[in-house]
């Protein structure tokens, strides 16, 4: 049995009703639906594990996104290595604790974000939530934020990084990825395409 459970916190009373018998997959869960927001995604997990789907739970949860040239792909989902409201919000945390090391103007230079057309109703998560919620993160950090009015081509975040002397900007696409999928593409302040150890960097504080 999980020990987290007393009072009234409805999101480990379903953990002691549904214990993985895994306390690390168990920790996984606990925390997904403590910090999920997102709904449909949190549905998603809670009928896994009511279905005792342990091995599809750990999958989704057991491990994590990893940053590399192309930024973070994956399938939109529940879980930590899937694209989702809670890894795009992580993921720009971390990015926000990075740049905030790396460019003492930061917060006078801003960060530009973009988005495609991509979204999954099964999963009430698109290319612009994931950007609203990218341009929430920072907005409410100080940071400046460049926000596309509509969906844009790739190349315009990295050309609008600079041109307006950002330091840098995120491109919510999984560019030629089947349509299941999302992406998280970070541009560096020469809008060349975030790589190491940048992406190192990121990945560590995310």
């Amino acid at each position: 049995m999980c020990e987290r459970g007393t009072g009234g916190d409805v999101n480990s009373n379903v953990l002691i009703s549904h214990s993985t018998g895994d306390a690390q997959l168990d920790k996984a869960v606990w925390q997904w639906l403590s910090w999920d927001k997102n709904q449909k995604t949190k549905e998603q997990i809670e009928n896994l594990l009511q279905n005792g789907k342990h091995k599809e739970l750990r999958d989704r949860l057991c491990c994590r996104l990893t940053f590399g040239t192309a930024g973070l792909r994956s399938a939109m989902g529940a879980g930590f290595c899937y694209i989702n409201d809670l890894t795009v919000i992580q993921s720009t945390q971390g990015i926000y604790k990075y740049l905030e090391r790396c460019f003492s103007d930061f917060k006078q230079r801003g960060f530009v974000v973009g988005y495609d057309t991509r979204g999954q109703v099964t999963s009430n998560c698109s290319s612009r939530k994931l950007a609203k919620l990218t341009a929430a993160v920072l907005l409410a950090k100080d940071v400046p934020v460049y926000f596309f009015s509509t969906y844009v081509p790739t190349p315009f975040v990295p050309y609008a990084v600079q041109q307006l002397k950002a330091v840098a900007g995120v491109m919510i696409t999984a560019s030629h990825n089947r349509k299941e999928d999302n992406g998280y593409k970070g541009y560096w302040e020469n809008g060349a395409q975030i790589k190491s150890p940048h992406d190192k960097g990121n990945h560590k504080n995310a």
